[in-house]
């Protein structure tokens, strides 16, 4: 998911639903409250460690931050110099995942076509935004991180790329890179700078994540399938930004553009790299169908 979450067109919400463990995600952040911690002071560690799923949401959230710390400068070297790869994985997964969601989803009604409907539409909006490009201060970086973790939990809307919407990803990414560099070579000053931009960003995203999880776990309560076509749609309607062929993208150092057409490999603007292309579209279905096995082997012990 931390991974995910790096990659303008990915959303750490679908990786969540195609493992199976976006329904216990989205609970658990919810059980997380005031009252949680409370409990922590009058009834001790273990008991709010089972309150808040902990033995879940620990190794999932320590999974992502080590993702984001760590992986940034890869995934930026990859979206520059090996993106057909890159999106042909994630193209497949995703492709992929929507047997999960019919299966889950069952018999489709009127309703739930207008609801995936309505999903992809809102996905498009999102997806077809203009980019905004300014020096950003903390208020606009707190609110943006709340914006797009908004988006990360939802499948089909990237929060990367609301941040590239809202113009600082460049900005976050580069944080990002000085703060992985801090750790090898100390220096007060980029600290200082990174830290400050880092703290602003969590603080919003932590405030935007419990909000969000709150209303999305009510739905998935009282609505399950009404719930998941909706996502499905979300997920139909961001497709294009990951197809592995589109032309006239610049790939620039704060990664700020966007794609601007969908060609078929025959039509792509260099070389299509079909081999790489297929090789990874077959690693990505295999590493989902692998991991939708197992979870169903889960479950149903």
């Amino acid at each position: 998911m931390g991974i995910a979450d790096l990659i303008p067109g990915i959303s750490g919400g679908t990786i969540a639903l195609i493992t199976n463990i976006y329904d216990e995600l989205i609970f658990s952040i919810n059980s997380i409250s005031i009252r949680s911690f409370i409990n922590l002071k009058k009834k001790g560690v273990r008991f709010f460690w089972n309150e808040i799923n902990g033995k879940f949401l620990f190794p999932v959230f320590l999974g992502i931050i080590f993702s984001v710390i760590f992986f940034s400068k890869i995934i930026s070297w990859l979206i520059n110099n090996e993106p057909i790869s890159l999106w042909s994985f994630f193209f497949a997964i995703t492709i992929s995942s929507f047997y999960f969601f019919f299966k889950k989803i069952g018999v489709i009604k009127i309703v739930n076509y207008s609801l995936i409907i309505l999903g992809a539409i809102v996905s498009l909006i999102f997806t077809y935004s203009f980019n905004l490009n300014f020096e950003p201060n903390y208020l606009y970086i707190f609110l943006s991180g709340f914006i797009a973790v908004t988006a990360m939990i939802l499948p089909g809307i990237s929060g990367a790329y609301i941040l590239l919407i809202l113009g600082v990803y460049s900005t976050i990414i580069k944080s990002l890179n000085d703060f992985q560099g801090i750790i090898f070579n100390f220096n007060p000053d980029v600290f200082k700078s990174s830290i400050s931009i880092l703290i602003f960003f969590l603080i919003g995203a932590i405030l935007g994540l419990k909000i969000m999880s709150r209303y999305i776990s009510l739905l998935l309560k009282k609505h399950p399938k009404k719930t998941l076509s909706f996502l499905l749609g979300l997920m139909l309607g961001s497709i294009h930004k990951i197809w592995p062929w589109q032309n006239k993208f610049n790939y620039n150092d704060s990664h700020e553009s966007k794609y601007k057409s969908i060609v078929m490999p025959n039509n792509y603007d260099g070389s299509p790299e079909l081999f790489k292309a297929f090789l990874f579209m077959g690693l990505g279905c295999i590493i989902f169908f692998t991991l939708s096995k197992q979870n169903n082997k889960k479950l149903n012990e």
